[in-house]
């Protein structure tokens, strides 16, 4: 990412979470954190603990980013210094961000982790847009599955689907769909929900079950020939180890440690041969998009 990214990047992350920019040229910026950033950046759970306890009203930190390559630090000083600045408002903390800086690296785990489940909108055509009426927005889950094909090899597909709570229509290209539309995380105004009759756990167990029904369609020569090198590793270990157990009889102890490197090493050789499918949700969301289906 060069420096116009990772700014642009760090200011759409603050827009999301609510912060409020104090100043902002093309270089740096200054803002105070909404409490959502807050929490997410400064590391101080003992306050938020006290703030959540005592139902006080929290006082977030001020920032100054300066997006700018850093100088070359001397050696055993910080790239990323961290600074405070006493104005009339309060303490401003000034840092520098660039890629590879440890808050952009805590930004992008923040965004990450907020960005597992989400509740988006699509913004109305321009041409609906302070129409008379409102506009039906019918509600979808979309998920990214993960599906790993493991074995000695390893091979992941990605599918993001949906399904429409509404209707249990299931949509195997929804992501591409999803991603040509502009989404906001607010309700936009003339616009109406319709009910769903699908809640999310029966439409997340109906994608599971089309997505299983999916993939036992498809060829399992891989499977084969995984579980195929599999019995051809354990049989070389089966004529490494015998003659030597052979060897060891009579001496109960090196019996003993030969039996158990044995199993050991059969069990290592069993899960990195034996071919298996993994399937994971990487991240999911509802989607309110117009129509119904």
């Amino acid at each position: 990412m060069n420096m116009k990214q990772v700014q642009k990047f760090v200011l759409t992350y603050l827009e999301a979470t609510g912060c409020h920019i104090i100043e902002k040229s093309p270089n740096h910026i200054t803002v105070k954190l909404s409490p959502a950033a807050d929490r997410a950046l400064t590391g101080r759970p003992f306050y938020w603990s006290f703030i959540d306890s005592t139902g006080t009203e929290p006082e977030t930190l001020t920032y100054t980013w300066i997006f700018q390559r850093p100088e070359v630090p001397e050696a055993g000083v910080q790239a990323t210094r961290l600074t405070s600045l006493l104005t009339p408002a309060g303490r401003v903390l000034r840092e520098e961000i660039f890629f590879g800086s440890r808050r952009l690296n805590q930004i992008f785990d923040a965004v990450r982790q907020a960005g597992r489940h989400v509740t988006l909108f699509a913004e109305p055509p321009r041409a609906q847009r302070g129409a008379l009426g409102s506009l039906p927005y019918s509600a979808w889950l979309g998920v990214n599955f993960k599906v790993g094909y493991e074995c000695d090899v390893k091979k992941e597909e990605l599918y993001g689907w949906g399904i429409s709570l509404a209707t249990g229509v299931i949509d195997e290209n929804f992501w591409e769909r999803v991603s040509q539309i502009r989404l906001t995380p607010r309700l936009p105004a003339s616009v109406h929900l319709l009910p769903s009759t699908l809640s999310l756990k029966k439409g997340m167990a109906q994608l599971e079950q089309a997505l299983e029904k999916k993939l036992k369609t498809q060829d399992f020569a891989w499977a084969e020939e995984a579980e195929k090198r599999r019995k051809e590793e354990q049989e070389r270990l089966r004529h490494y180890y015998e003659p030597l157990l052979k060897k060891a009889q009579g001496n109960p102890e090196q019996e003993s440690a030969l039996q158990a490197n044995w199993l050991k090493r059969a069990e290592e050789i069993d899960w990195q041969y034996r071919p298996r499918i993994t399937v994971r949700v990487v991240n999911c969301g509802v989607f309110h998009l117009p129509g119904i289906d």
